[in-house]
């Protein structure tokens, strides 16, 4: 049985800029998986929509995310082996979604 969890992140960015933000750090998110021994199998962005895969301890781990307006929802599907790992998940999650979405004000 697999678990979801479920992170939402509110930005100030607008669709669009979010989508491309996102698919902008889709590249240091794979070298951050790497360096825990995870790496993603999958990536298939369907609009504002993207469907991903990681292989981590030998099992997959699925989900997508989903950019809104003002806010970026993310769900991941953790099979029952992985399921003791879900705090640390949503906190890294969080951290680096906010990172790759905040605000940057353009300078003058």
């Amino acid at each position: 049985m697999k678990r979801p969890v479920t992170i939402t992140i509110s930005h100030a960015l607008g669709r669009e800029a979010a989508r491309q933000r996102l698919q902008g750090g889709v590249a240091t998110i794979r070298d951050k998986l790497g360096s825990f021994g995870m790496r993603l199998i999958e990536e298939d962005w369907q609009g504002d929509t993207l469907r991903f895969g990681v292989a981590a301890l030998g099992q997959t781990v699925s989900g997508r995310i989903d950019i809104e307006d003002e806010l970026v929802r993310v769900e991941v599907m953790l099979p029952w082996m992985l399921a003791i790992f879900a705090e640390k998940l949503r906190l890294g999650v969080e951290k680096q979604g906010r990172i790759l979405l905040e605000h940057k004000p353009t300078r003058a």
